[in-house]
C-alpha cells in the first residue's frame, strides 16, 4: 500500500477489502469504515440474506463507492473459488485487506446433546474459512492480502449459555491466527484476531435469546458497538499497528478484568459500594472516530492522517523520558499530527538542537523540553503547572510514561529490597503519580494514558529482575486503574515490545546482544522506536477507544515461535 512519509499510514483509496459476512452487523460496519476512506469493498453473504438496496443507500449516504455484494457460502470451497474468479474478471488484481467475519450459530445444549457433527459443522463455518480464504486468495491472485483480520469473541475464556460450539470454533480460529502469522511472516502479511464482547447484533440476539440479551443490557457500558469494532479494525490495518502480529486483541472497554462476583455482585443486586441503591448507567455513545472520518471525498479521503490531526492538533501530550529512543519517537509521531509535545529528561541529557531539527523535518510544532525527575513530586507538579499555563484545563490529551531506571543485577545475590524500591520509584510509580498530579491540576484526567513496558515480566532476560518487577507493577496498575476509572473519560493501556534497538538496550545487555540476536533471528525480531510510537498513536487516535486496560505485545508474532523447536527446524539456515 502507499505510505505516508512521516508516519506509516496506509492510503486506502482504490484498495480492495474483502469481508465475509459483510452485509450486516460488524461486517457491514467494517465495510462502511473502509469505504469512507476510498476502498472498494467486496462483501459476501448467504442466500439473499442482505437487503442490497438498503446497503447501497448506506454507502451512498457517506459518499462511498457502492460495494460489490456476492452470495458465497464460506464453508464451500467452490463458492470461494467462484468469488475470486468473479473478482479477477472485474479487474481486481489482489486483495489488500481480508476480514473473516462469518460465524454459524450452533447452540450447545449440554453434555447429552453434544455431537461430533455439530462440532465439525461449527468449525467448517466459523474457523476453517479463515485459512481456506487465505489459501484461495494466494492461489487466485499470486499474493496474500497485506492484512488478515479474524473476528473472534471472548467465548473461549468466558462462559456464555449455549455458546459451546461457537467458543470452540473461536478458539480454533485464534490458534490458526497465531500459526498463520508465523507461516506468512516472510510474505509480509499482518495476521491478527479481534476479540469482542457483547456486540448488539442480530447474531448476538439469535445466540443468547431475549432473556440473556435483556440481562446484558443492564451492563450497557460494556457493550461494544459494531462501529467501535470497525474503527479498531481500521486501526489494525492503518499501518500504525504493523508491529502487532499473531495477536488476539481484546476489545471490551475493560470489562474482562471486572467481570467477577466480588466486583459486579453489588451491581447485580442494584447496590453501590456503600450498600445504597444504584441507578442503571446510560449506554455510552458510539465511537466518535467513525463519525469523524467523513466522506470518501475531500481532505479525509483515503487517509487516516486527517482524522489524527483533527483529534490531536493543539492538544498537549506529555512524554516522560521523551528526548531519546521510544520517547523521542513518540514525540515525533504525535507532533507530526499537530500535537503540542512536552518531553521530559533528567539533568541536561537531551541534545535540544538535534531534537528541534528532527521535529522541523516532519513538520511538527517545536517541542517543549523540560528537565523533570519523574520520581520527584515537586518536579511533576512544576511540569503540570507549565503545561496548564500553555493549554488550560482541557488541553492535556495524552500522557505517555516512558521513564525507566533500574539496577541491573549480575546474579541473584545482587538483589536487594533497596534496589527494588529504587526501581519502582523511577519505573512504575510515576505512571500513577503523573495521573494524580494531572487530575489535581487540570481538574480531569488525560483522555489517554500509555505505559511503556517490555516482555520482562513473562520472558527471562538476564539481569532484568528489577526492571521486570517494575514493569509488572505498571501493568497491574494499568488494569486496576482502568477498573477504578471506568466512569471517567480515560483509556489506559500498556505497550510491551520485543527488544527495541535503543541506547537503553545496549546499556542494559551490552554491545554484543543485538548482533547475537540478529544472527539467530530474522531482522524483524527487533522492534524500532518508531513502531512503538505509532502503536501508541493508534491507541490515542480515537479508532481504538474500546481497547482499555490491555497489555499489548508488539513483536510481529515472533514470541509465538521463539523457541528451540524453531531453531531445530531452521538448523540448516543457521548452520547448526
Amino acid at each position: 500500500m502507499t505510505r505516508d512519509d512521516a508516519l506509516t499510514l496506509n492510503d486506502f483509496r482504490d484498495k480492495v477489502v474483502l469481508i465475509t459476512g459483510g452485509t450486516k452487523g460488524i461486517g457491514r460496519a467494517c465495510a462502511l469504515a473502509f469505504a469512507r476512506l476510498g476502498a472498494q469493498c467486496w462483501l459476501t453473504n448467504r442466500w439473499g440474506s442482505a437487503d442490497e438496496d438498503e446497503l447501497r443507500e448506506a454507502f451512498a449516504r457517506v459518499g462511498a463507492r457502492a460495494p460489490v455484494i456476492v452470495e458465497a457460502d464460506a464453508s464451500k470451497k467452490r463458492e470461494t473459488k467462484a468469488l475470486i474468479e468473479r473478482m479477477r474478471e472485474a479487474g481486481v488484481e489482489g486483495v489488500d485487506v481480508f476480514i473473516s467475519n462469518v460465524a454459524m450459530v450452533v447452540r450447545g445444549e449440554g453434555l447429552d446433546a453434544h455431537s461430533e457433527r455439530a462440532l465439525l459443522k461449527s468449525l467448517e463455518y466459523s474457523a476453517w474459512p479463515f485459512v481456506d480464504y487465505l489459501h484461495q486468495l494466494e492461489a487466485g491472485f499470486g499474493r496474500y492480502p497485506e492484512y488478515a483480520i479474524a473476528m473472534s469473541s471472548d467465548g473461549p475464556d468466558q462462559h456464555y449459555p449455549h455458546y459451546d460450539y461457537v467458543a470452540v470454533a473461536k478458539s480454533v480460529l485464534e490458534t490458526f491466527v497465531r500459526y498463520m502469522s508465523t507461516h506468512l511472516r516472510e510474505q509480509g502479511v499482518k495476521v491478527n484476531a479481534l476479540r469482542t464482547r457483547q456486540v448488539p447484533t442480530d447474531s448476538y440476539a439469535q445466540i443468547f435469546g431475549e432473556d440473556n440479551t435483556a440481562l446484558a443490557a443492564r451492563f450497557a457500558e460494556f457493550s461494544v458497538t459494531p462501529e467501535e469494532v470497525a474503527a479498531t479494525t481500521l486501526g489494525l490495518c492503518s499501518g500504525l499497528f504493523d508491529s502487532f502480529g499473531g495477536q488476539v486483541l481484546q476489545l471490551d472497554r475493560g470489562a474482562a478484568f471486572v467481570d467477577n462476583v466480588m466486583t459486579m455482585g453489588r451491581r447485580l443486586l442494584g447496590e453501590s459500594d456503600a450498600g445504597e441503591a444504584k441507578p442503571e448507567p446510560s449506554p455510552r455513545a458510539p465511537a466518535p472516530a467513525i463519525i469523524e472520518l467523513g466522506s470518501a471525498e475531500g481532505e479525509g479521503a483515503g487517509s487516516v492522517r486527517a482524522l489524527m490531526r483533527r483529534r490531536l492538533e493543539g492538544k498537549a501530550v506529555i512524554i516522560t523520558g521523551g528526548t531519546k529512543g521510544i520517547g523521542l519517537a513518540c514525540g515525533l509521531a504525535f507532533g507530526s499530527c499537530g500535537a503540542r509535545t512536552y518531553l521530559t529528561n533528567r539533568w541536561g541529557s537531551a541534545d535540544e538542537g538535534a531534537i528541534a531539527s528532527a521535529f522541523a523535518e516532519v513538520g511538527a510544532p517545536a517541542p517543549v523540553i523540560l528537565e523533570a525527575d519523574a520520581s520527584l513530586d515537586e518536579d511533576t507538579a512544576s511540569l503540570m503547572e507549565r503545561v496548564h499555563a500553555d493549554v488550560g484545563d482541557g488541553g492535556l490529551e495524552v500522557l505517555i510514561s516512558n521513564v525507566s531506571f533500574a539496577h541491573i543485577s549480575q546474579e541473584h545475590h545482587d538483589l536487594s529490597f533497596k534496589g527494588l524500591k529504587r526501581s519502582l520509584t523511577y519505573s512504575a510509580w510515576p505512571f500513577v503519580s503523573y495521573l494524580q498530579h494531572a487530575k489535581q491540576r487540570f481538574g480531569r484526567l488525560p483522555r489517554y494514558a500509555i505505559g511503556m513496558s517490555s516482555r520482562g515480566p513473562e520472558y527471562f532476560l538476564p539481569g532484568y529482575d528489577f526492571v521486570a518487577a517494575s514493569k509488572a507493577v505498571m501493568e497491574t496498575f494499568c488494569r486496576y486503574l482502568t477498573s477504578d476509572l471506568l466512569d471517567e473519560d480515560i483509556r489506559i493501556n500498556v505497550l510491551r515490545a520485543n527488544p527495541v534497538e535503543t541506547e537503553s538496550l545496549e546499556a542494559t545487555f551490552g554491545p554484543e546482544f543485538a548482533p547475537f540476536c540478529k544472527k539467530w533471528y530474522a531482522e524483524g525480531f527487533f522492534i524500532q522506536p518508531r513502531e512503538v510510537a505509532e502503536a501508541a498513536l493508534a491507541l490515542c487516535s480515537g479508532l481504538m477507544d474500546g481497547v482499555r486496560g490491555q497489555v499489548l505485545l508488539l513483536d510481529r508474532g515472533f514470541g509465538f515461535s521463539d523457541n528451540v523447536v524453531r531453531l531445530f527446524t531452521e538448523r540448516e539456515r543457521y548452520g547448526l
